[in-house]
């Protein structure tokens, strides 16, 4: 009996007379070497073979559905096709912690070339869950293959999605085969991170215009990626921000303030955003808000927003405009506030406050959509 990075990977007895199944998956190597770090230590390399014939995608979730996974890890998932940050966060995570580096190479049965290597690294936290580090390098990058990543993503708690060097017809159809992955039945993930290059905003405009499911927290970063540190601590901070302790307040005022607390702190980890905060739109009270800086005048622009929304619904009104207001966008000089109404709330609004020299306005307007829905 051999045990993969998904669990046990036995043969199962088929009975007299049953239907052959539609794929097979058997270890058939498994070995492990030792090797001397930079900083002395020794770290164990654990690697395994498996042959597959028929889908590997459908052989990978089965083993997937067999595994055992403890209450107290969890698990995230980074897809990269092109290879720029992933490879080397996984082994940056494993030279640290001194945790070994798992691989499982997929091959097919009948050439025994290699499909895929997934490759696993756990990092363990004081005080807080065990995380798991997943990452497919596709070898073969055509037709059901391509579905192995989004095996490993629909389990995990938290995805992330690294956008490099990639053509622009090669996004798009990455975003739209995402897209249809998220719909299916299969989908567990919850929480969707996007790191996006430096002119990556017609990609966010690509994502916003997208029918992403309300139960999918879908969170875009355009944060300088300079190298593995960089990348890791982004994902981290993005984990710790939409994955609290798993102990609620039973509070429903307490709950609130935490989820308007979240999409806050979402907001003002973009660049150009001077602050940002959530608004009672009949007396113009600012109910929630974070600023870079406390001249910010968070209440001020709260309260002189909010005779702005007003003035806009009535306009609306008057011309027999169908549809409810979206955004309002309102620029004075090098700043901008965006204000994004409530759907669910029509008594309150989001605001941010813009340095126009530094923000992504496409992106922002994302954001803000997002921060929108989830607080709905």
């Amino acid at each position: 009996m051999l045990k993969s990075l998904f669990g046990e990977l036995t043969a199962t007895p088929l009975k007299p007379g049953s239907p052959v199944p539609a794929f097979a998956a058997t270890a058939v190597l498994e070995s492990t070497d030792t090797h001397l770090a930079d900083d002395g230590r020794m770290l164990d390399r654990h690697q395994q073979d498996l042959f597959v014939t028929g889908s590997p995608a459908q052989a990978m979730r089965e083993h997937l559905a067999q595994a055992q996974s403890g209450t107290d890890v969890r698990t995230i998932t980074l897809l990269d096709p092109s290879r720029l940050w992933a490879p080397s966060v996984v082994k940056a995570l494993s030279d640290a912690t001194g945790q070994p580096v798992e691989k499982l190479h997929l091959r097919e049965q009948a050439s025994l070339r290699i499909l895929a290597t997934l490759e696993r690294t756990v990092v363990p936290r004081r005080g807080d869950a065990t995380l798991k580090i997943y990452h497919a390098d596709l070898r073969v990058a055509e037709g059901e293959n391509l579905r192995i990543p989004f095996v490993l993503m629909e389990r995990s708690q938290m995805s992330a999605v690294i956008v490099g060097p990639m053509q622009a017809a090669e996004v798009e159809g990455l975003l739209l085969a995402l897209h249809a992955a998220v719909r299916e039945a299969n989908w567990r993930c919850e929480s969707l991170i996007f790191l996006l290059p430096p002119s990556g905003a017609w990609i966010a405009s690509k994502i916003a215009s997208l029918d992403w499911p309300r139960t999918l927290q879908v969170e875009v970063l355009d944060e300088p990626l300079v190298g593995t540190s960089s990348v890791w601590n982004a994902l981290l901070a993005a984990w710790d921000r939409q994955h609290g302790p798993s102990e609620l307040p039973a509070d429903p005022a307490a709950l609130e303030a935490r989820a308007v607390a979240r999409q806050l702190r979402t907001l003002m980890h973009t660049d150009g955003v001077l602050g940002c905060g959530l608004v009672d739109a009949t007396d113009g009270d600012l109910l929630a808000g974070e600023s870079r800086d406390a001249g910010t005048g968070l209440a001020r622009a709260a309260a002189a927003l909010a005779p702005v929304l007003r003035a806009h619904r009535q306009a609306s009104e008057a011309m027999s405009m169908p549809g409810s207001l979206d955004e309002i966008a309102f620029v004075n000089g090098g700043v901008c506030h965006l204000l994004r109404p409530l759907r669910q709330r029509p008594n309150q609004f989001l605001f941010a406050r813009i340095d126009r020299s530094h923000a992504n306005l496409a992106l922002l307007k994302f954001k803000l959509a997002e921060a929108e829905r989830n607080l709905g």
